[in-house]
């Protein structure tokens, strides 16, 4: 049990690994292939560009939605929780965009060249449109990752009704150590729903390993026993 809990726990550093370093860094050589950075500012200095204005807000982004996921998850689906986080990290993304296009200007003064002039009516609406794509982007792939891997980086926690509802083990495969343990617990008098908790299993899947392996609880039928 202890060795499917830190695989399941290493699965998920992989992933989020992947989310937070991987996509973005994608998104980001696409960018640099595809765009007309790298003519004005080479492909080194283009690269680093790029990165700079992927890898932070794509962070930015994941912290938000973080907080939104911890503080409102229960009541909220997960595409509604990664839209409100990336619309609660613009204005911090967009402070953080300016800051490096004008250290980037300063070194490479043509790329102004490239960008509309600040404030004008070009300039909020290709603002608009960035954000906008932006904000899907995040959204699409925080759902595919969640429903194609599994990821529960931002996952609301499941809403817990009874103690059946909070073993993550139910409808696990037993082993010989499960199997073992059962033997002991049931020899030592406990009642099914006792056997369950120490187990994190349903009292069903205790009461059918129980009938499976031909053993007698003697608390099987106790109403106290579950």
């Amino acid at each position: 049990m202890e060795l499917a809990a830190h695989w399941r726990l290493s699965k998920q550093a992989s992933i989020d690994l992947v989310f937070f370093c991987g996509v973005p860094f994608v998104l980001a050589m696409l960018s640099v292939v595809l765009g007309p950075h790298a003519a004005t500012m080479g492909g080194a200095g283009a690269t680093l560009y790029v990165l700079a204005l992927a890898m932070v807000p794509w962070c930015l982004t994941g912290l938000a939605t973080q907080l939104v996921s911890k503080t409102a998850g229960r009541r909220l689906p997960l595409w509604l929780i990664a839209a409100i986080g990336a619309v609660v990290s613009g204005p911090f993304v967009s402070l953080y965009v300016h800051f490096v296009n004008s250290i980037a200007s300063e070194i490479w003064p043509a790329l102004d060249a490239l960008r509309p002039a600040t404030f004008s009516a070009e300039h909020l609406k290709s603002a608009a449109l960035s954000e906008g794509r932006a904000i899907v982007l995040w959204i699409a792939f925080v759902v595919i990752f969640h429903e194609t891997l599994g990821w529960e980086r931002f996952a609301a926690p499941a809403k817990e009704t009874g103690c059946e509802d909070r073993f993550q083990l139910s409808g696990a495969e037993w082993t010989a150590e499960d199997d073992a343990l059962l033997r002991s617990l049931i020899g030592s008098g406990k009642p099914p729903r006792a056997i369950a908790l120490e187990m994190k299993r349903t009292v069903g899947g205790i009461r059918a390993r129980t009938a499976k392996l031909g053993l007698r609880n003697n608390r099987i039928g106790d109403p106290s026993g579950g």
